[in-house]
C-alpha cells in the first residue's frame, strides 16, 4: 500500500531477528515491509486497512498509517521498539512494553512506572540513541539497536539529527520503520494529526494490543468523568496562565502556552476547566511574552507545563522562592499566594495523563480533591484520584 508522493518499496528486512529488550507484557518477534514515507505526503490521516478488533490471525500482514510517516506492512507482531522519549514511549509503557532504546536518559521520568506495583522499567536493558534528547544522532547506532519499530515522528528525528530525506529511507529500508507523530504542540506550525487517545490507539495497532487500549479507554473515561464532575465550572474556575519551558525569573522571558488549544501537553488544564488567561491570544511555542504582559494578565495560577516530570520537588519549590523574591514577579497574585502548579507535559502519555491531573487537581483545589503533597508518591492511598493497582493491572495484561 502506498502513500505520499514520494513512494518506494522497502523490503522485508532480516531473515532472523537478533533478540532484545525487555517486554512487561509479552509480544511476538517482527518482520516488516512499507511502502514509502509520507514526510512530504498527503496529511488525511487514514485509519489501518483492517480495524485490530477484528482480526483473528496476529501473524496475518497489516497495514498500519500514521501521519505524517505514512503507511507502513507488517509482516508480523513487533516485539521492540526505540523512541525520542516522550508520549510515545508512555503509550508502549501503557501496554506493557519498554523501549529497547531511547534517545537518552536525561528528564526520562521513569518515577510515573516505580509508582505503579509491579511495573518495572529495567534500565539496563535499555540502550541510548544520543547523549542528548536533541543528539546529532549516528547512523550507525539505529543499526547497532535494530529496533523493529521507531516509534518517532521522522520531522523531528530530521530536525534533531541533521539527516536528510534519503537518511530517513536508508533507516527504514535497513533497520525498521519510522512510525510516530508529533503531538506536544503545533509542529512547524501545524496543529497534532492526533488527540493521544488517536495516537494511542495507532500503537496499539503496531503491538495487536486492542483488549488492552480498550481497557484503558474505559478507565481513563471513568476517571475523567469522576474529575469533572467535580471541578468549578463558568465564573467559579480559576485563571490559569501556563507555560513552556520553564518559568524563569532570571531572564524574564516566558513561553505562554494556548492551553485551550489542540495541544496534548496541556491536556490537564483542560481536563480540569481552567479559564485560559491568555484567552483569545494566539501564544505559540517560541513566542515568547514580556512581563508586563503577564502582569496585565494577573492570573489566579501560575501553571508550568512539564515540570512535573523532569524537575524534583525541592527545585520546585525554589523556582517559587525565586519568584516570589522577584521584585516584578512577587507582585503577581498567584506567585504571592504560592499558586504555581504543575503538570506532566511532554512526556504525557497514558500513565503520566493520569498522574498529571490528579496532582493539577489536588493543587487546583485541594478542598475537594485532598492536599498535594509535592510528589506522586507521596499522595495517601486514601486520597488517590485512581486506583494504582487497577492501572497496573491494565499495564501488565491483567485485563
Amino acid at each position: 500500500m502506498a502513500s505520499g508522493i514520494d513512494t518506494y518499496h522497502v523490503p522485508t528486512r532480516r531473515e532472523t531477528i537478533k533478540g532484545g529488550g525487555v517486554v512487561i507484557g509479552g509480544g511476538l518477534l517482527a518482520g516488516c515491509s512499507g511502502d514509502g514515507p509520507a514526510w512530504n505526503a498527503s496529511e488525511t490521516d487514514t485509519a489501518s486497512a483492517t480495524p485490530p478488533a477484528t482480526r483473528t490471525d496476529a501473524e496475518t500482514p497489516y497495514d498500519v498509517t500514521i501521519n505524517p510517516a505514512g503507511t507502513h506492512t507488517f509482516e508480523s507482531v513487533p516485539e521492540t521498539y526505540a523512541t525520542i522519549p516522550g508520549a510515545w514511549m508512555d503509550m508502549a509503557m501503557a501496554l506493557g512494553i519498554q523501549p529497547k532504546a531511547v534517545a537518552a536518559f536525561d528528564r526520562l521520568p521513569l518515577k510515573y512506572y516505580d509508582a505503579l506495583p509491579g511495573v518495572e522499567f529495567d534500565a539496563d536493558a535499555v540502550q541510548t540513541l544520543g547523549e542528548s534528547a536533541e543528539s546529532q544522532y549516528d547512523k550507525e547506532v539505529f543499526y547497532e539497536v535494530d529496533a523493529d519499530v521507531h516509534l518517532m515522528d521522522p520531522r523531528l528525528l530530521k530536525k534533531y539529527s541533521g539527516w536528510d530525506d534519503a537518511d530517513l529511507r536508508e533507516i527504514e529500508s535497513n533497520v525498521a520503520p519510522l512510525l510516530g507523530s508529533m503531538i506536544r504542540f503545533p509542529f512547524g506550525g501545524r496543529d497534532p494529526y492526533y488527540t493521544l487517545y488517536e495516537a494511542f490507539e495507532k500503537v496499539a495497532e503496531i503491538f495487536q494490543r486492542r483488549e488492552q487500549y480498550e481497557a484503558w479507554v474505559a478507565l481513563k473515561e471513568s476517571f475523567y468523568a469522576d474529575v469533572q464532575s467535580r471541578v468549578p465550572t463558568g465564573d467559579d474556575a480559576p485563571t490559569v496562565a501556563a507555560f513552556n519551558f520553564g518559568f524563569d525569573s532570571e531572564n524574564g522571558t516566558f513561553y505562554a502556552a494556548n492551553i485551550d488549544a489542540p495541544r496534548n501537553d496541556a491536556r490537564s488544564f483542560r481536563l480540569l476547566g481552567v479559564d485560559n488567561a491568555f484567552e483569545g491570544d494566539s501564544y505559540v511555542p517560541f513566542r515568547p511574552i514580556g512581563v508586563e504582559a503577564l502582569l496585565d494578565a494577573d492570573p489566579d495560577y501560575i501553571g508550568v507545563i512539564g515540570h512535573l516530570s523532569y524537575v524534583d520537588d525541592d527545585e520546585f519549590r525554589e523556582l517559587l522562592r525565586t519568584a516570589q523574591d522577584h521584585e516584578t514577579l512577587g507582585e503577581l497574585r498567584a506567585v504571592r499566594k504560592g499558586n504555581v502548579v504543575r503538570t506532566g507535559g511532554q512526556y504525557m502519555g497514558p500513565i503520566v495523563d493520569l498522574f498529571s491531573a490528579e496532582a493539577l487537581a489536588k493543587q487546583l483545589y485541594p478542598d475537594e480533591f485532598g492536599e498535594w503533597p509535592g510528589s506522586i508518591v507521596d499522595v495517601p492511598e486514601d486520597e488517590r484520584l485512581f486506583d494504582r493497582q487497577r492501572v497496573a493491572d491494565v499495564v501488565t495484561g491483567t485485563v
